[in-house]
């Protein structure tokens, strides 16, 4: 049995790990079997619905949710990986690790635990030019040592950052140490699939170790990402490499280029309690609040339809919301909702088991935001499709 090649895909919330994931899958050989593992924070998982909606014939979607696998999920990955190994029998795995998640101490446990099945390849780290600009970031351990941890280094939406921003972070880039085997830019999360070929280099260090059995940080103070303990950006010696560029099809990859599907999870019921006047019953809706109060999530029955214009106005203009992940079924349509900051976007998805979301708050009330989502119910009976 040939060890399988996986990756590891990181960076912080919202940088557009999962949309990068999904441009692999849907430019990956036809024929070709590929299987993605989905570690999410929240108990609703959101990234793996995304995913599946989106993917081509020949993928296989798991996720491991309701913490990150570098701490609360650990127990539950070997069983995760296990099971996927032997259902999908894949011929590249993909791991996409939560935002907030550390990724040293999964790197030594795939290596440690899966020698010879599987083979641990580059590790993806992706930078939003907006978390590379704030001072108290580059002073964020789980940021820091994500970028650490990474042998490729891609600084996504490149669109979106202005030219003195990028050419600070080449600059900054290439003083890393170890140097990185890759430096670039890109947009829309398009990654080059040869860079998941390239060798991982396996004396990285964390510049943050986390104990053996942590008590995780990031579940404490609200989940903002200025709570963590501060600590220096790291200095190095690395080769400079040429100006950022976005991947190119023709790309040879060298160095030297540039939830719970059912619905179910560890949380409880919503202590607000739905009436029929509501248009849904307490059993079509359920809550899920994460350890710490940063995120909460609902599930909704498949049968729900959602006012398109009240939902959009509520999830664009919550001013608590920092980050939120969605699918919706809409009346015309199913749609997955995504948003970063106050940046919102809406696309079509192939997602039809369920209405799910997960959203990351400073000092949001979930039960009245609660109320306010169940006020974007369509009546029964005013229509909505299959």
């Amino acid at each position: 049995m040939h060890a399988v090649p996986t990756n590891l895909i990181t960076g912080f919330l919202g940088v557009g790990k999962t949309t990068a994931v999904i441009d692999l899958l849907q430019r990956k050989e036809k024929g070709s079997r590929w299987a993605v593992l989905v570690n999410e924070y929240g108990a609703v998982s959101i990234d793996d619905a995304l995913i599946e909606g989106s993917a081509p014939e020949g993928v296989t979607v798991r996720e491991v949710g309701g913490g990150c696998v570098c701490c609360a999920s650990a127990p539950f990955l070997p069983l995760a990986i296990h099971f996927l190994l032997l259902e999908a029998r894949p011929e590249r795995l993909i791991i996409e690790t939560t935002g907030l998640g550390h990724p040293a101490r999964l790197l030594d446990s795939l290596r440690m635990s899966y020698h010879g099945r599987l083979d641990v390849r580059a590790t993806i780290g992706i930078v939003d030019p907006h978390d590379f600009a704030k001072p108290e970031m580059r002073d964020n351990p789980v940021f820091v040592d994500q970028i650490q941890m990474a042998d490729v280094l891609v600084m996504n939406k490149l669109d979106a950052a202005a030219p003195e921003l990028v050419s600070d972070f080449q600059s900054w880039a290439n003083g890393l140490f170890p140097p990185k085997l890759l430096i670039a830019g890109t947009t829309q999360g398009r990654l080059d699939p040869a860079w998941l070929d390239l060798s991982a280099n396996d004396e990285r260090l964390p510049l943050f170790p986390q104990p053996r059995f942590p008590a995780p940080a990031h579940r404490k103070g609200g989940g903002e990402k200025g709570d963590l303990p501060p600590g220096p950006l790291p200095e190095g010696r690395g080769s400079s490499s040429g100006p950022l560029s976005a991947p190119d099809s023709q790309a040879t990859g060298e160095a030297a280029s540039l939830p719970l599907p059912s619905g179910r999870g560890p949380g409880g019921r919503s202590p607000f309690s739905p009436s029929a006047e509501d248009g849904v019953r307490g059993s079509d809706v359920k809550r899920y609040l994460s350890a710490g109060g940063p995120a909460c999530g609902w599930v909704f029955d498949p049968q729900i339809v959602f006012d398109e214009a009240k939902l959009l106005a509520l999830l664009a203009n919550t001013r608590e919301v920092t980050r939120l992940k969605g699918v919706f079924h809409l009346p015309d349509e199913w749609a997955a909702v995504n948003r970063a900051g106050s940046a919102l976007s809406v696309n079509p998805t192939a997602y039809r088991r369920d209405s799910r979301v997960e959203v990351f708050a400073a000092g949001l009330d979930w039960a009245v935001f609660e109320r306010e989502l169940l006020a974007c119910l369509l009546i029964p009976g005013e229509g909505g499709s299959t």
